[in-house]
């Protein structure tokens, strides 16, 4: 895996990346434990079980693997995938934040060891750790189970409880897009020969030139994946068993509880 060949796309030292990943895991974990620190503040807990590591672990393999089925690659880097983000986004929407945000950190490690080119540790952090670590943002729009019994109960068609999910993952987009933007006007910007741009540019010309290059890769391929959501939240029985498997916040108030074990006002947030 780390061959000689990895190597020769990293151009700083081994011990600059380890301390850039470290500080990124202490980073996720922080915030995972935070947020817990504030939800059961608060008297709000989620359900912990073998089956989020397994639905998350599936996830991950399966996006980590859809991203080497490239439809399309641009000369400099970035391509058009078959829907590689989608197992990834499906997962944080479903189960949150908190959980999504520890399985986005672990599929972006995946990313840095997916033949990386790095010159400096800010074009790690812009061009691999903020593009993939938000994903987790999807769950700020997470699954809301209140919404989609509203809706099933009311004979909607199922799509029509996901506005959520696009939102998210329109949020997403505009992360990463911005990130990637930024990395290209900083670090990418010199030698370019690419649809009339040319030459080493600098101000608006290098901000046109990585505008347009990321869009062309990262539009397309996020519009791929959540066409093919569409499809999967249009299917009940998708949604019945992610509505199943998804874990709802619940009150430790016993009071707020129905019969069923989750709380009245679980959705709420």
């Amino acid at each position: 895996m780390f061959t000689k060949d990895y190597w020769e796309g990293i151009l700083i030292p081994w011990w600059q990346v380890l301390l850039l990943v470290l500080a990124v895991i202490t980073v996720s974990a922080v915030t995972v434990i935070a947020i817990t620190a504030v939800r059961k503040k608060r008297g709000e807990t989620e359900t912990r079980s073998t089956k989020d590591l397994t639905y998350g672990a599936i996830c991950i393999a399966a996006s980590f693997a859809l991203s080497y089925v490239k439809i399309f690659s641009l000369p400099y880097g970035g391509s058009i995938t078959a829907a590689s983000t989608l197992p990834m986004l499906i997962y944080c929407y479903y189960f949150g934040f908190r959980k999504g945000l520890a399985v986005s950190t672990v599929y972006m490690l995946l990313q840095l060891i997916q033949g990386p080119y790095i010159v400096s540790p800010w074009s790690a952090l812009l061009d691999y750790i903020v593009p993939y670590i938000s994903l987790s943002s999807i769950g700020i729009f997470r699954f809301r189970r209140t919404r989609y019994d509203k809706a099933v109960s009311a004979g909607k068609p199922p799509l029509t409880c996901h506005s959520g999910f696009f939102i998210g993952t329109c949020v997403y987009m505009a992360i990463r897009l911005f990130s990637h933007v930024l990395a290209g006007v900083l670090f990418w910007a010199d030698g370019i020969d690419f649809m009339g741009w040319s030459g080493d540019l600098s101000g608006a010309a290098a901000w046109g030139y990585s505008t347009t290059y990321n869009a062309l890769f990262l539009v397309p391929d996020t519009a791929i994946a959540m066409a093919a959501a569409v499809f999967l939240l249009m299917s009940k029985a998708f949604n019945r068993f992610m509505a199943s498997s998804s874990n709802a916040l619940q009150y430790t108030d016993a009071g707020t509880k129905n019969d069923k074990g989750t709380a009245a006002g679980a959705d709420e947030r």
